[in-house]
């Protein structure tokens, strides 16, 4: 079987370019699987040679996908299926639903990470219910490459990870707050953004808070690869998102062990059962209180380390996330 994939990005270390890479990784072994990120590269006569071969296409994030094929002249000749996290479903979708929403209606499959997701689609929008599945993410963090610079990271405790691309819509600030209380009770804090620079204002907020408090600490996006080392180095992993699909870096926090503590979203709810597998807070108040207890108290660190690594074990395995992507393209 032959499979076009179009991915907006794959070089950039951001949240489409991690399920793109697990995804290669899982389909290539399968099916022959040529991999096109269309934000990176320009359109070429070996796409259009692979699109004319192939049987089908799989395509993620729709709404970037549309704009890029309008602006491209690129049109889908080609049963196809289309894999939507979040930004498209909360934010593009709600405001241009005629423009989006034919790609989907005549997709034929649309794979989505949750629950909620697919009843937001057949329930809001009138997509076929029997053409919307749900697949939960998975796991894939590839070998670090040796030839890469060593990542010179911060010393202190509790060492506070926030793992997200810094754009809006992630409010990687929203922390602050909470954070500067909690420095005068823990004065050797550290806390470390980790992510691409996706907005220029949001970026210079964040260089502009990291001068002032010594605790806080910023490093550029990093390899996929390299995530492993930031995992084990953090104490708890933080996500403070506004809106969210299913994030992989909670997923990926919790087959290290680690406690997560997130805004509690639809898609950071989708994975955390409040107080079994990680903590949800609302407001800055809650966000100071949930990280207190998790560091000062041994017992409610390991329950929520040892709940969430069985959290991934049992719903979030690449070989059950490959398999039903396998059974939708035979299909």
């Amino acid at each position: 079987m032959r499979v076009v994939f179009f991915t907006p990005y794959y070089k950039q270390n951001r949240g489409n370019s991690t399920t793109a890479k697990r995804l290669e990784h899982g389909l290539s072994r399968k099916v022959e699987f040529y991999l096109f990120p269309y934000e990176e590269l320009n359109v070429n006569p070996t796409l259009f040679e692979w699109m004319e071969k192939a049987e089908m296409y799989h395509i993620l994030h729709f709404s970037r996908f549309v704009q890029w094929a309008e602006k491209n002249e690129v049109t889908l000749d080609k049963p196809y299926i289309v894999t939507s996290g979040g930004t498209d479903l909360n934010h593009s979708l709600i405001e241009d639903e005629e423009r989006y929403l034919p790609m989907l209606r005549e997709a034929k499959a649309i794979a989505v990470f949750t629950q909620q997701a697919k009843q937001m689609l057949v329930k809001d929008y009138g997509v076929s219910d029997k053409s919307v599945h749900v697949i939960p993410q998975s796991i894939y963090l590839p070998t670090t490459d040796e030839t890469l610079q060593p990542l010179n990271l911060p010393e202190g405790y509790p060492k506070l990870l926030l793992p997200a691309g810094i754009r809006p819509v992630k409010d990687v600030l929203f922390a602050l707050e909470s954070l500067i209380r909690l420095s005068e009770d823990f004065t050797e804090l550290c806390f470390l953004l980790v992510g691409a620079n996706l907005d220029e204002e949001e970026l210079e907020r964040v260089k502009k808070a990291e001068k002032k408090y010594d605790w806080l600490h910023y490093l550029p996006e990093v390899e996929l690869g390299q995530m492993k080392k930031l995992y084990e180095w953090g104490d708890v992993v933080l996500n403070t998102s506004i809106s969210e699909g299913q994030p992989s870096a909670l997923l990926e926090a919790m087959s290290f062990k680690k406690p997560v503590i997130a805004r509690n979203n639809v898609g950071n709810a989708s994975i955390i059962q409040h107080g079994m597998n990680g903590l949800l807070f609302q407001s800055q108040e809650e966000l100071y209180h949930s990280i207190k207890k998790v560091i000062s108290d041994n017992k409610t660190y390991k329950q929520l380390s040892d709940h969430g690594y069985q959290t991934i074990k049992e719903n979030h395995t690449i070989n059950k996330e490959i398999d039903s992507y396998m059974e939708l393209y035979k299909d």
